[in-house]
């Protein structure tokens, strides 16, 4: 049996069960079918049979299951029909069948019985016509699903019962499947020969099995585990197992032991492949392991040295045995599967390697279109540091300049790895060891690798002793540390810069370091000395005449000014820089236009606008390679926009594929949506592991108070009120250094909410210090909200609808929710497009109507408008809610059509219409009464009224009728 990992769920394959149950659904009409399931060795064909079988046998089917062993000298004929029937001995299923040659073949099918002597040429026949009379009688009422697994280590006789079986499936409650290896199809082989007859005879169907996709194959990794799996090693699974699933399992597990090379296992199950293929075919694989995947014909004929007709005789041999894949447009060949590949290369012997290696590095140079990355490869592995660290060094500056960060930061590792084994390497590079450093620094940081970046640039710094040439390693130095969380340190570094370069004469590097100290300050919501820093920058740029080095100073300038109540003026800083960013090709800069405008429009408000503009930055970042470095930021600002806008599932996306490259450059951004995402759609587990892994937002000036009050809405909906005040108390309590407090209102909002539970928690246990202590805080907090909201207004739009809110919590607090309150925080949220928070102003504008007294009629309206909006999010906690509300109330969240005005045919009145309408709902004479203003007596002769006239005997015939009516409208 091929190996199958024993994965906890079963994932993809959609379209493949879907054809299965299909034929299954055909067979139970009496429509057999054949199904052969091919697919390379631990594609899933195993969890693919499993999951056809479970369905069949809840389906009422009976499901027989035998597997094809690779047994070592003569197989055992029939193998796979004894284990499948092997369950039914002495089952009353086959009571009284006949079968004598079965009975021999599986002793105690059925009672002893007398029968001629086993053998001749006729035995084989009866043993195939009793086989399918079995099938026959157990699909007498249900169909039968017999599965054949291994089909490739079959024996003869069982492929020719196979092919018997399709042939008489026809026309029979019968669905055959077979799954077997379509890399064990070599030549000239009896299974190769069946499937080609089958096909032919259109006596069965294939079903291929691919790969999985790369997010079915993070599902599956992600089911292994409670917490978030990592995506760097998701991703590095999936590219080296190309979605084969066994293949994921096994190399889950060498990571989980810490084994980095192939696991055993995995090797030994490749290189079954190369069984068969001769001497000089397997030479030319170890070839073609040690070049790469993709190796062209003209250099494997230089490096085997064999004559051109047993060159191409060795390569047919190797694609006819599906290990390699020729690529007639590129004029060479690509091993079928990476870890092929790799199992091949660990086949060679040491010595071999490297003076293979060394004959691929010769014939590469040698040969036009070689590049640098593939001829430091060979050297490296040939041990030739002098030819690796030349080739290196122009492998990284060639990734450089087509935006190859993660690439050149290889060639660079490289490179330094060699410095030491060379003589005078800056002869032999052109280049000095503080120049190979800070290049390798500049491609980590936007490789998103975190504190590589600031530990390579410390390097540069000790090895420099120019002042002005300290100031521009200091000013990387500060950029390098900000997206790891060390803002101290990036100030600290950034002032140094200032300090290092003189102000006189006026000089590109003085702008570009004034220009960092800027983004620095304004991070750390210092606006006012953002602005200066960043004016003084764009004044030295004025002076020497060219704006580029004051590039970043005219884009934060724009975010100051947004923080500053100038957001018109801000938007259009952003979009000169951007410009001007184009017209000089500085892609960085353009980059920063995206992450910097996307914030201002988040600051303002202005969502829409935030997640078109974030998005176009998402794909150029993709296009230009920064995908894991500005592009995770701007991924997280577009999340944020569409998680605003009710667009969860476009979030979800963008979530999904940032962190799918997280990496350490500020990925808290993205964990920070996807915990609130996961929080508003209830799955409060999930959304605590991301807020777990956003924790350093805690300590970010911008993000603390969003972390903040995300972890206390957890609390909140997990009735913890005490937790939510003070996590919220803590917030409100930071002595922050910021000059804008943009989110108070939101904290205030949420804190008067956790207050007012706590009254209410109080209130049940009869602590009436409590509820004072309580109502006392809740009233500090709307003082505070009012304060903050006027000070907010002039920066972001939100300020007014949190200021409403919080006026409508307070009412809580005090006893006496107001309608009105809640009906006036719904619409402006509402009108600034926040579906979930308007959803959440109108049940608890529902709620307030209900405490009110007011009609269910009138309660039933904002509850309903709530309820579509949380059903069409998804948000659970929010629809679990609406509908305890609608259960205590009694109310209606689902529209209803009104009964027609105008008499009809049923001669109904208008007031009995009334009483039906009510009826329908479910609603007793003595709730029809309260609801209409009218007696239980009156209401009671209304019903009688109307069951005479709709001539039925009961009030649930009477409902029905007037559903039926309602539609009909």
């Amino acid at each position: 049996m091929e190996p199958g990992p024993a994965w906890p769920r079963f994932v993809g394959r959609a379209d493949a069960l879907q054809r299965l149950d299909a034929t299954l659904a055909a067979a139970a009409r009496a429509r057999g079918s054949t199904v052969l399931v091919e697919g390379e060795a631990g594609i899933g064909k195993t969890r693919l049979v499993s999951e056809l079988g479970a369905r069949a046998l809840r389906a009422g089917a009976t499901v027989l299951r035998g597997r094809c062993i690779d047994l070592v000298g003569s197989g055992m004929s029939y193998l796979p029909l004894v284990e499948a029937l092997w369950p039914l001995r002495g089952s009353a299923a086959v009571a009284g069948c006949s079968l004598p040659e079965l009975s021999r073949l599986v002793p105690e099918l059925t009672e002893p019985q007398t029968a001629a002597a086993s053998g001749g040429p006729d035995s084989r026949l009866r043993l195939f016509e009793e086989t399918l009379a079995l099938l026959e009688h157990l699909g007498a009422e249900a169909p039968v699903v017999l599965v054949v697994e291994d089909l490739h280590w079959a024996d003869r006789s069982t492929l020719d019962l196979v092919s018997f079986l399709a042939h008489a499936a026809r026309e029979r409650r019968l669905l055959l499947v077979a799954t077997y290896r379509s890399d064990e199809l070599v030549p000239d082989s009896s299974l190769r020969r069946l499937v080609g007859e089958l096909l032919r005879a259109r006596a069965a169907t294939a079903l291929a099995l691919e790969p999985l996709e790369r997010d079915e194959l993070a599902q599956l990794l992600a089911g292994t585990t409670e917490a978030p799996f990592p995506a760097e090693l998701a991703n590095e699974i999936y590219e080296r197992s190309q979605g084969n699933p066994f293949f994921a399992e096994e190399l889950l597990a060498a990571a989980v032991r810490g084994e980095q090379t192939l696991p055993r296992v995995l090797r030994d199950v490749l290189l079954q492949r190369l069984d068969g293929l001769d001497s000089e075919s397997r030479a030319l694989l170890r070839i073609a392991a040690a070049a790469g995947r993709d190796v062209p014909f003209r250099l494997l004929a230089a490096v085997a040295g064999l004559p051109e007709e047993r060159l191409v005789e060795a390569l047919r041999e190797t694609v006819e045995y599906d290990v390699l894949v020729p690529d007639q447009a590129a004029g060479s060949f690509r091993f079928r599967h990476a870890l092929l590949a790799e199992a091949v290369y660990t086949t060679l012997l040491p010595g071999e390697r490297e003076e293979l290696h060394e004959r691929l590095a010769r014939a590469l140079r040698a040969q036009p279109g070689s590049t640098a990355a593939e001829l430091a490869h060979h050297w490296s592995a040939a041990g030739r540091p002098i030819e690796a660290l030349q080739s290196s060094i122009e492998a990284a500056l060639e990734a450089e300049a087509v935006s190859g960060p993660a690439e050149a930061l290889q060639h660079f590792d490289r490179a330094l790895d060699l410095w030491d084994q060379v003589d005078d390497p800056e002869s032999v590079t052109g280049h000095d060891r503080g120049r190979v450093l800070t290049g390798a620094a500049e491609v980590a940081y936007f490789s998103g690798v975190g504190k590589r970046a600031p530990e390579l640039l410390q390097q540069a710094i000790s090895l420099a002793d120019d002042d002005a040439e300290l100031g521009l390693l200091y000013e990387r130095l500060g950029t390098y540390l900000l997206p790891v969380g060390d803002r101290d340190g990036a100030r600290a570094a950034f002032e140094r810069a200032v300090e290092l370069v003189p102000e006189q004469p006026p000089s590109p590097e003085r702008a570009r370091v004034l220009s960092a100290l800027g983004n620095a300050l304004s991070l750390s919501l210092r606006p006012v000395e953002s602005r200066a820093a960043c004016e003084q920058a764009l004044a030295v740029a004025a002076a020497i005449g060219d704006d580029l080095p004051a590039l970043r100073a005219l884009a934060v300038l724009g975010l100051d000014l947004q923080l500053l109540g100038r957001g018109a003026e801000g938007i259009e800083c952003l979009l000169d820089a951007r410009r001007r960013a184009r017209e000089r090709g500085a892609v960085v800069e353009e980059l920063r236009t995206y992450v910097l405008l996307s914030d201002v429009h988040l600051i303002g408000g202005r969502l829409r606008e935030a997640a078109q503009d974030a998005l176009d930055g998402v794909a150029k970042s993709r296009r230009y390679g920064y995908e894991r470095s500005s592009g995770i930021v701007i991924a997280a600002n577009a999340a944020e926009a569409l998680l605003g806008l009710g667009d969860w599932a476009r979030a979800e996306e963008v979530l999904d594929a940032a962190l799918h490259l997280t990496s350490s450059f500020r990925p808290e951004g993205v964990h920070l949506i996807r915990a609130e995402l996961e929080l508003r759609r209830g799955a409060f587990a999930v959304a605590r592991q991301h807020l777990e892994a956003a924790g350093p937002a805690a300590l970010e000036p911008q993000l603390t108070a969003a972390y903040s009050c995300l972890v206390a809405e957890l609390a909140l909906w997990e009735r913890r009120p005490r937790d939510a005040a003070r996590v919220l108390g803590a917030e409100l309590g930071l002595d922050s250094p910021g000059e804008v407090k943009i989110r108070e209102p939101r904290v205030c909002a949420l804190a008067i909410q956790a207050e007012t539970d706590r009254a209410q928690l109080a209130a049940i246990r009869r602590d009436t210090a409590g509820v004072d202590d309580a109502r006392r805080r809740a009233k500090q907090l709307l003082e505070r909200a009012h304060r903050s909201a006027a000070d907010a207004a002039a920066v972001t739009l939100d300020a007014a609808g949190w200021l409403a809110i919080a006026e409508a919590e307070h009412s809580r607090v005090e006893g006496c929710s107001q309608p009105a309150l809640w009906e006036a925080a719904s619409a402006a949220w509402d009108q600034l497009e926040r579906p979930y928070l308007a959803a959440y102003c109108h049940w608890r504008h529902a709620e307030a109507l209900v405490a009110a007294g007011a009609s269910r009629a009138d309660a039933a309206v904002p509850a309903r408008e709530a309820h579509q909006v949380a059903s069409r999010l998804g948000a659970q906690p929010l629809i679990r809610e609406l509908e305890l509300l609608a259960q205590r109330a009694h109310l209606d969240l689902a529209d209803q059509p009104a009964l027609r005005d105008q008499d009809d045919a049923l001669g109904l009145t208008a007031r009995e219409r009334e009483v039906l309408r009510l009826l329908a709902r479910g609603y007793t004479n003595r709730e029809i009464a309260a609801e209409l203003t009218i007696s239980i007596k009156t209401t009671s002769v209304h019903v009688s009224h109307i069951l005479r006239k709709l001539d039925v005997s009961s009030r649930l015939e009477a409902a029905r009728i007037a559903h039926q009516l309602a539609a009909e409208d």
